[in-house]
């Protein structure tokens, strides 16, 4: 199955492919360390967008605040005391799978898969927003 989509005309996604291979535009929020970043797309002759599909799509992890230090962050616990990971890939077959680890993959703690280009966006933007400022888990 080709990870082909089709987005609304007015969708930020969809005016900020090209014909050209490109980073997708991403929200990431300050607390979040980017490791890969393969999040990229291009817009076909007859409009629609194909994505990239390889499993290894994105993976970021949280980062302490520069100004606490590391018995600062333990003291205060939840998600800052420790390093999670967010993690994104095309799996063939099944779609985007979009998946939080706590601290390994061994500890998946939230995981969601989707067909659909946008969700794997929003869903990226959205945990790791509730993760790095509303300091909760999904």
């Amino acid at each position: 199955m080709d990870p082909i989509f089709r987005l609304p005309a007015g969708s930020p996604l969809a005016a900020a492919a090209s014909a050209d291979w490109g980073l997708l535009p991403l929200r990431v929020p300050a607390g979040w360390n980017v490791v890969y970043n393969e999040l990229s797309a291009r817009r076909l002759p007859d409009g629609r967008l194909e994505a990239n599909d390889s499993e290894d799509l994105y993976w970021a992890r949280t980062a302490r605040p520069p100004w606490l230090s590391a018995e600062e962050a333990a003291e205060r616990g939840g998600p800052q005391a420790r390093e999670i990971s967010i993690d994104a890939g095309w799996y063939g077959g099944h779609g985007f799978r979009i998946a939080v680890l706590d601290p390994d993959w061994e500890h998946e703690i939230a995981s969601r898969t989707t067909t659909d280009l946008f969700e794997c966006i929003s869903t990226l933007e959205s945990w790791m927003r509730m993760i790095a400022l509303e300091r909760r888990l999904p």
